[in-house]
């Protein structure tokens, strides 16, 4: 019952802090203090929801780098977690629909997101290549490549688009494994939960030798890095709440 006094406090700390970034997006328009009010935002709901987060591979970045950021994709908590850990600045490819969200949307347009439209092939194909000149001009970029959450846990097909940006920018991909927020906020529910999340970062991959034609080799690299670490037998049962039932099959 906790999420019946947490749900409450977090949705007006987010209307808080996206008012001061849109309030800072009005002297900084690289996005740099909206993303400092991201983390925070960020951190605090990892800390009154009672997240506990691990994370393996940070020494395999070079926050001087630009990355374009690959992750599988369960819960909102991937995107709490990300912001808050990640010791680089970057910035989302996300749904257009997100962008139309009060408060939440307010901040996404104005710290230098980028929306994606999937129901527009050729306003969809505009955004991936602004994206990869934002890349290129040295914005890391976070992208989850199925597109949206997966509501059993399982990964799913990863759309081209992302990998077709990294090719077109020549940056390298950060393949990022998160195992465990789904158990904490399920897709399709408002119970956030406490519990572990454990987040594996792979060695980065160099696109530079890639080309269009290689997008669907590209794809399973990057495919075969996150599942290769994926394994749910390593978040503890007994860390999630006793009110939620979890299978680990």
């Amino acid at each position: 019952m906790r999420w019946i006094f947490i749900d409450p406090i977090i949705i007006l700390f987010t209307g808080i802090m996206a008012t001061i970034s849109v309030f800072f997006s009005l002297f900084d328009g690289r996005g740099i203090l909206q993303h400092k009010c991201a983390q925070i935002w960020a951190r605090f709901i990892i800390k009154v929801s009672g997240a506990k987060i691990e994370i393996e591979g940070l020494e395999k970045i070079n926050p001087d780098e630009t990355y374009i950021i690959t992750a599988n994709h369960q819960s909102y908590f991937d995107i709490w977690t990300l912001l808050a850990y990640m010791p680089f600045q970057f910035r989302f490819l996300a749904k257009d629909s997100l962008f139309k969200t009060p408060f939440l949307g307010w901040h996404l347009k104005r710290s230098g997101n980028i929306p994606i439209h999937r129901e527009n092939p050729v306003k969809s194909v505009k955004s991936i290549k602004n994206a990869a000149q934002k890349v290129k001009e040295g914005t890391s970029l976070c992208i989850f490549p199925e597109g949206s959450r997966s509501s059993d846990g399982k990964i799913r097909e990863f759309k081209p688009g992302v990998f077709y940006l990294a090719i077109l920018s020549q940056k390298p991909i950060l393949p990022v494994t998160i195992i465990g927020s789904r158990f904490l906020l399920p897709k399709g529910s408002i119970k956030i939960r406490s519990g572990k999340i454990k987040v594996i970062i792979s060695d980065p991959i160099d696109t530079s030798q890639y080309t269009k034609k290689d997008i669907e080799k590209l794809i399973k690299i990057v495919k075969d890095r996150i599942i290769s670490n994926f394994d749910e037998k390593l978040i503890i049962k007994n860390e999630v709440e006793k009110d939620e039932t979890i299978n680990f099959q």
